[in-house]
């Protein structure tokens, strides 16, 4: 288990204000994403999960933030979080009048996606799905960031996710990818989380050249001024971008 994370934010940047809570999973069943350094925030035991999360679920406010949509991540996939979990989450949104949470998740498990829509729905909450695509460009996902994503299209994961996050700023990448992803992720779901790439340990380096180009561009506004796009760095030195350790 990581104990330095930042567990609740609320999100008031964005178009869609939210609350973001980060969990703790039982561990992430693929684990081969080359950009991921947060597989090690686990925990074989349900209890010691539960006790995390239970305390960063205490904190959410509901309706008190102006806010009814809970936006719930940890380092594996929602599925990957023991359902006590999970109950913890509905009766939170229950207690809170929460309308809406986000839950995201590996394609692998897409088939689960409506066990949790009974399971919401029940209380009178929508669910919305995210999956990390992270690039359209299946070259750079599954050779260069081990997505385990092969031969998927856009239409492929449209049919069980809303939302899907993209991420730029790695070597390799360029604005014209960029582009190309964006439009597709436009077409296709109803929302973007645009995550610039931060390095990690044994993964690809971050292009800090193309980042600096890129915040420095006509089209960072355009992205920033698209109510469907949310764009998150970690290591950005303003905090503008409302995540990461840098609060």
């Amino acid at each position: 288990m990581i104990h330095d994370l930042i567990r609740y934010q609320f999100d008031d940047k964005s178009s869609l204000k939210r609350e973001n809570v980060l969990l703790v999973s039982l561990g992430c069943s693929w684990g081969k994403c080359a950009f991921c350094d947060y597989q090690e925030d686990k925990s074989s035991s349900v209890l010691a999960c539960d006790s995390v999360n239970k305390k960063v679920l205490s904190q959410v406010r509901g309706i008190e933030t102006g806010s009814s949509c809970l936006d719930v991540t940890c380092s594996a996939s929602y599925t990957e979080l023991p359902f006590t979990t999970m109950n913890y989450i509905r009766n939170t949104c229950v207690e809170k009048g929460i309308k809406t949470v986000i839950l995201e998740g590996h394609y692998i498990f897409r088939d689960s996606n409506k066990f949790y829509v009974d399971f919401f729905k029940a209380c009178g909450i929508d669910v919305l799905f995210r999956c990390g695509v992270e690039t359209f460009d299946e070259n750079i996902r599954e050779t260069i960031l081990h997505k385990g994503l092969p031969n998927v299209t856009p239409e492929d994961i449209a049919q069980h996710y809303q939302w899907i996050n993209l991420m730029f700023g790695m070597n390799g990448q360029t604005f014209d990818q960029l582009r190309k992803d964006i439009e597709i992720g436009l077409k296709y779901f109803e929302r973007i989380n645009l995550s610039i790439y931060t390095s990690v340990k044994g993964g690809p380096s971050r292009d800090v050249n193309s980042i600096t180009e890129f915040y420095g561009s006509d089209y960072y506004k355009e992205l920033s001024e698209n109510p469907r796009i949310d764009i998150f760095d970690e290591w950005d030195d303003n905090n503008d971008h409302n995540v990461g350790h840098d609060i």
